[in-house]
């Protein structure tokens, strides 16, 4: 059947001397392969390597045949144009980055309407915002929640987060809890709108620490998860 969606670039990789696999999440059909024949090499096509970048927002029509092997699409245009992303050296690491995460969390992820508009919404913000360094923390920690693996919001009252279970308890110094401090910043995040993060006073070594501390703590509660190749370049990049 013919089926025309929003979809989210996540990644592609090199098929052959022309061809291209991208790996996207769509709002009406989840997260399917595309095998984008000759596009490496022709010019005259409708499809465009340009358009499947990382985190690219298209409008794509598919004949799709649900069968569990590789889609084809007929048609793409972008339905987002980015103006900052593609220039801006931070913001084109955070989308990179944010790729490599979303490839693995959307492996076998159904349609998700909440979800991709969630994500729509933030990578739009992301090429607006003049305020990038607490940008990944924050959508890291919204994407877990949306995702059903997120701290409990309703323990927010204690002083300790306990990474294993994911909530806030009394139990200091036990083993996988957080300390005081960092404890406090996570609550922050959790607490304050993407739109009001500039306002949490972080430096960069606070911030370094506590993302790793996210990530570890998306690698309990999904144990496949590792950390991505572009961590390394995103945390030079972070501000002061």
């Amino acid at each position: 059947m013919i089926v025309n969606t929003p979809a989210i670039v996540l990644s592609t990789i090199k098929y052959g001397e022309a061809d291209l696999i991208a790996r996207i999440y769509t709002k009406k059909l989840g997260t399917q392969s595309y095998m984008l024949k000759g596009i490496r090499k022709s010019r005259k096509g409708k499809l465009r390597v340009s358009l499947f970048q990382p985190l690219t927002q298209l409008e794509i029509q598919t004949q799709h045949k649900g069968k569990g092997s590789l889609e084809y699409i007929k048609e793409a245009t972008t339905s987002f144009t980015y103006v900052n992303i593609p220039v801006d050296i931070a913001k084109s690491c955070v989308a990179l980055f944010f790729g490599e995460v979303l490839s693995q969390l959307l492996t076998e992820q159904q349609p998700d309407e909440q979800l991709y508009d969630y994500l729509s919404t933030i990578f739009e913000y992301l090429d607006q915002t003049d305020h990038t360094a607490n940008f990944t923390l924050k959508a890291l920690l919204d994407m877990s929640e949306l995702m059903g693996f997120g701290i409990d919001k309703s323990t927010i009252g204690f002083p300790y987060l306990n990474m294993l279970d994911g909530s806030f308890d009394n139990n200091g110094l036990q083993p996988h809890h957080l300390n005081q401090e960092e404890s406090s910043l996570m609550k922050a995040f959790i607490g304050t709108k993407i739109d009001a993060i500039h306002t949490i006073k972080i430096n960069r070594n606070q911030r370094t620490a506590l993302l790793n501390l996210v990530l570890d703590y998306f690698k309990i509660h999904l144990h496949t998860f590792k950390k991505p190749n572009s961590l390394d370049i995103l945390k030079q990049l972070f501000d002061s």
